[in-house]
């Protein structure tokens, strides 16, 4: 699967949305009183009285002779009209003459950019309705008249309006309405096709936050493969290849839904988007790739039939990747990668007495106590019990095994407060391990 510019627009999946637009069309407009009003001029009023003349069906034809006039028209309505009601009705009508012909009529939008005075045209109005956070169909038939016109359009879209475009997104991405969210899902994965779009969302964070959010809880299928299918295209930056996983745990998340997957779309861009994983950031992302035992589980997957083959040749990849580099860990190795994707689980290598006689001195000097440094850290950062018990015990037993100098290392971390803390930590497994260690660094004779 292949990151692009889709040249072909979106489709866009919104029941509610539309119900919304059948309603708004339902009521009349009274566009003679606000050209009474100066609002409108008399050549705008006439463009308006005749196209309401003629059904839906049948207003192709004014469009394709008068189509630019219509697009130009509909964009400066927005900026000038305030009314709930005008809006509505513009952004609808907009809408109907997209679903007339929507690749051409797209066209007449994006050439506004070249023949309007306002350098922000056609995005600026559009934008300025987001601000209507109290009138939902402003902010949802914007956002999908937008989504269209971004995805298609060859011009790159005003540096300014991107950060009221996307606090928009990441408000309804991180609300409670379902409806609101799978607008503003489809939106977000039909803009990240754009370069400048995958660099500013993962500079923002908000809107990936969401996502992950809606991962973790809501199991539709198609709400899931929308948030996916916006972290497969993140995947493709570098920056965002080598942050997901470290700020999201990205991996763990994304083999989980692969593992209750009902669905191949699903399973297909969530293998997608780990090869991307694997092939553009290997080092930060393998370590959770090993803990969420990734490489049996794409074992497993091949044993299926698939209708596509890209899943076909991405399994083979993961597999021989994973394998390959899976084969040249050692024992020690593997306790490294673990503890830097800080998913630590009570795996042979934390209980084995012999791993800590092997390594205990290694693991406190080599780069400057690295690992220690590490599992202080996630004795103080992690809310998981099992990653704290886990990490306690292993600061017991370097104290253990990790020579003359581990108690002051320890201590050199802070790590020796943090762990007496835990003692009095809610979980019971955490507070019998920081009681062992506490126990253990008092019978070494802890000095300061």
């Amino acid at each position: 699967m292949t990151a692009v510019v889709a040249p072909i627009p979106p489709p866009f999946f919104s029941p509610y949305l539309d119900d919304q637009c059948n309603k708004i069309n339902s009521k009349p407009v009274p566009w003679e009183g606000y050209q009474r009003a100066k609002l409108l001029s008399a050549d705008e009023l006439q463009l308006l009285k005749s196209l309401n003349k003629l059904p839906q069906g049948q207003r192709s034809t004014i469009f394709s002779t008068q189509g630019q006039q219509y697009a130009k028209l509909y964009i400066d309505l927005l900026r000038k009209l305030q009314r709930v009601d005008t809006v509505q009705a513009v952004l609808v009508a907009i809408n109907d003459m997209l679903k007339i012909d929507l690749t051409n009529n797209l066209s007449l939008y994006h050439d506004l950019s070249k023949s309007s005075e306002n350098i922000e045209d056609p995005y600026g109005p559009l934008i300025k309705c987001l601000s209507m956070e109290e009138e939902e169909f402003a902010v949802l038939g914007s956002l999908r008249i937008l989504a269209l016109l971004i995805s298609t359009d060859p011009n790159p879209f005003p540096q300014s309006l991107i950060p009221n475009l996307l606090g928009s997104l990441s408000n309804l991405l991180n609300g409670s309405r379902l409806p609101l969210w799978e607008v503003a899902a489809q939106v977000l994965s039909a803009i990240l096709g754009r370069k400048q779009f995958r660099q500013a969302v993962w500079e923002e964070e908000n809107c990936i936050s969401g996502l992950i959010k809606s991962l973790k809880s809501n199991p539709n299928p198609q709400a899931q493969y929308w948030a996916i299918s916006s972290i497969w295209q993140l995947s493709f930056e570098k920056p965002a290849a080598e942050g997901l996983d470290k700020k999201y745990d990205i991996v763990a998340v994304l083999t989980n839904v692969a593992k209750g997957a009902v669905k191949e779309k699903v399973q297909r861009v969530v293998i997608a988007t780990l090869r991307n994983l694997l092939s553009i950031a290997p080092s930060q992302n393998l370590p959770s790739m090993f803990v969420a035992k990734l490489l049996p589980f794409v074992v497993s997957l091949q044993s299926r039939k698939w209708s596509d083959e890209e899943i076909v040749e991405d399994l083979d990849y993961l597999k021989e990747e994973l394998k390959t580099r899976l084969d040249n860990l050692s024992t020690y190795d593997e306790y490294i990668s673990e503890l830097e994707s800080g998913h630590l689980v009570w795996s042979p290598a934390h209980e084995t007495e012999d791993f800590w006689k092997e390594n205990g001195l290694r693991i406190g000097q080599e780069s400057d106590g690295k690992a220690i440094r590490r599992l202080v850290e996630l004795i103080t950062t992690s809310k998981d019990p099992i990653v704290l018990a886990v990490a306690i015990h292993d600061i017991g037993q370097f104290v253990k095994w990790g020579g003359d100098k581990s108690k002051k290392t320890i201590e050199n971390f802070n790590g020796k407060m943090k762990v007496m803390e835990l003692m009095g930590h809610e979980n019971a497994d955490v507070r019998y391990q920081a009681l062992m260690t506490v126990q253990r660094m008092m019978s070494q004779h802890w000095t300061k």
